[in-house]
């Protein structure tokens, strides 16, 4: 007999193969299948959008209906994630409808709201006292397969993932004395933003400096290069070091919690070269006080955002910085996330650098907040 599993639910799994099937309106045309991945790591992981079928699916023709044999697995193996995931094109698989998924006998259906992650592992086929079972699941990430693989403890190397758009290293003057990339003027690669948390300290996403040859910061008190000290990949925050002293910073960070509904003000650099070359400001709310997948590490915000605002504050209304800019969802209306102040935190702490924190108890007028933090935002420049 099989059932309509939700999450946390659990069957009995009656036979050593058990068929996936995916159903779904594909009504994006996002490319999606079901990755397999064995925990612990006695057997391969399989990414049906990469790779051919491993013995455990052999003779599978798609990501999308195959059979799994589960003595094939080894004793090493207790765990199977199955895992619904689209390609590194696509940042979320909310272009699906009506996805059910079978699972042997049994059928996990997913709603809408849950399909705003690239990734998200739908059940799991567990061994307990030699016998399979199946779990309903509901846990994705917004950071796409391999960091999914990450928290379960399973290396996964996603060959289709869109790498940052390389570009040739400068020119090297044949002299150390000569001027730098930026020094001459020329265009950044791209461009982030960031927060002066104190004198020649600068904080921003991990994603904006990667693979920069170089670095520039640029704000109210002047320009400077930069060079990251601590980069932290897996909470995307980075903390820079400027070439030059330019005070003492006012910033404060929040020590209470956030509240559901808060005022979310943002302060960033969003499409450099096009909206102006000051800072932008843009006000929402906290509309989620989880990311996706129920991540505690961020926060969803209806502060617009534009590419450039990566890396940029976010401040309470009282002007003290609750969280780092860190994404967007493009098919959605001002769903946005930032990262929790608190996890900036250890960085700072970790290279020994003293910090402000603020309180809740004297809020500001929007423009006394922007006077104050505005100085303090800083525009990032990165050449490849």
């Amino acid at each position: 007999m099989g059932y309509d599993l939700v999450a946390g639910a659990n069957a009995l799994i009656r036979s050593d193969e058990v068929a996936i099937r995916v159903h779904a309106n594909n009504g994006g045309s996002v490319t999606f299948a079901v990755a397999v991945l064995p925990i612990p790591t006695g057997a391969e992981p399989w990414l049906p959008l990469q790779d051919g079928p491993p013995a455990y699916a052999e003779g599978a023709g798609s990501g999308i209906e195959f059979s799994l044999r589960l003595p094939r697995f080894g004793d090493a193996v207790q765990t199977v994630a199955l895992v619904l995931y689209s390609s590194a094109a696509s940042t979320t698989l909310k272009p699906l409808r009506d996805v059910s998924i079978d699972v042997g006998e049994n059928n996990i259906r997913l709603e809408p709201e849950d399909l705003t992650v690239p990734s998200l592992v739908f059940a799991e086929l567990y061994r307990r006292n030699g016998q399979w079972k199946v779990r309903a699941k509901k846990d994705g990430v917004f950071d796409g397969i391999e960091e999914l693989g990450r928290r379960l403890g399973v290396r996964v190397t996603d060959r289709r993932r869109e790498e940052p758009t390389r570009h040739a290293p400068p020119p090297r003057p044949e002299s150390g004395n000569g001027p730098s990339r930026a020094g001459r003027g020329a265009h950044a690669d791209w461009t982030g933003s960031g927060s002066m948390v104190a004198d020649r300290f600068l904080i921003t996403n991990a994603h904006v400096v990667n693979d920069a040859h170089e670095i520039v910061v640029s704000g109210f008190s002047g320009k400077t290069r930069a060079e990251p000290v601590v980069v932290d990949s897996t909470n995307d925050l980075a903390l820079l070091r400027l070439s030059e002293s330019f005070g003492p910073s006012r910033i404060a960070f929040r020590d209470a919690g956030v509240h559901l509904g808060e005022t979310a003000h943002a302060i960033g650099y969003p499409l450099a070269g096009l909206l102006g070359s000051g800072p932008q400001f843009t006000s929402g709310s906290v509309s989620n006080l989880l990311g996706p997948g129920n991540d505690a590490r961020l926060m969803q915000i209806t502060s617009p955002i534009q590419p450039g605002s990566s890396g940029g504050p976010v401040f309470d209304d009282c002007g003290n910085l609750i969280a780092v800019v860190t994404a967007t969802l493009s098919n959605a209306q001002n769903v946005n996330f930032a990262i929790r102040s608190a996890l900036v935190l250890p960085l700072l702490d970790a290279a020994s650098i003293d910090y402000r924190r603020g309180d809740k108890d004297r809020p500001m007028t929007i423009s006394e907040m922007v006077r104050a933090n505005s100085p303090f935002v800083w525009r990032v420049e990165c050449f490849g």
